[in-house]
């Protein structure tokens, strides 16, 4: 179905924050989505790593090089986004699996980059390309996010109803 960016990035962030993430890796998926899309990329990098189960992170950095020991995708993407634009030049991956995710994450950022196995090398930097919408997300990549992101909504109360929560049931201002 076709939706516009600024639902995808909702939707994302919603999902990430449904997951258990953090704010801000959450808003790094959400931003990393929008990239993705306009990039004829598949949303499932990102259910993918949202689907992920939580992992303490381990990582080594020393000079110009970082290695991630364990994580998930979810949260070693946005460190290894970090990590380079700050001066690191090389990444060595615990999982390979997560390289697609980590290069999607770059390149929104602006970053160029190249995954030879666990291995992630900067390149170079690459020039914002602003996207536009609406895109095509396919129905059972949508669905499985917005699962995610039904952990977010808070339940309805007989309490909530009376102080004016839901649509038209009363007028309280």
């Amino acid at each position: 179905m076709m939706r516009s960016l600024n639902e995808v990035t909702a939707l994302v962030l919603k999902a990430g924050l449904g997951a258990g993430l953090p704010v801000g890796q959450a808003e790094d998926l959400a931003r990393t989505a929008s990239h993705l899309v306009t990039q004829n990329g598949d949303l499932r990098v990102i259910l993918d790593a949202i689907s992920e189960p939580n992992a303490p992170i381990d990582v080594a950095w020393g000079g110009d090089k970082l290695a991630v020991k364990a994580g998930n995708a979810a949260m070693t993407a946005p460190i290894v986004k970090d990590g380079f634009a700050t001066g690191v030049t090389k990444a060595r991956l615990a999982q390979t699996s997560h390289a697609p995710l980590v290069l999607a994450m770059l390149a929104a950022a602006g970053l160029d980059a190249r995954a030879d196995g666990p291995l992630i090398t900067r390149t170079g930097n690459i020039p914002a390309k602003p996207g536009n919408g609406p895109v095509e997300i396919a129905d059972e990549v949508w669905d499985a996010l917005q699962v995610f992101a039904a952990r977010t909504y808070v339940k309805a109360s007989d309490a909530s109803r009376a102080a004016g929560a839901g649509a038209g049931l009363t007028d309280n201002d």
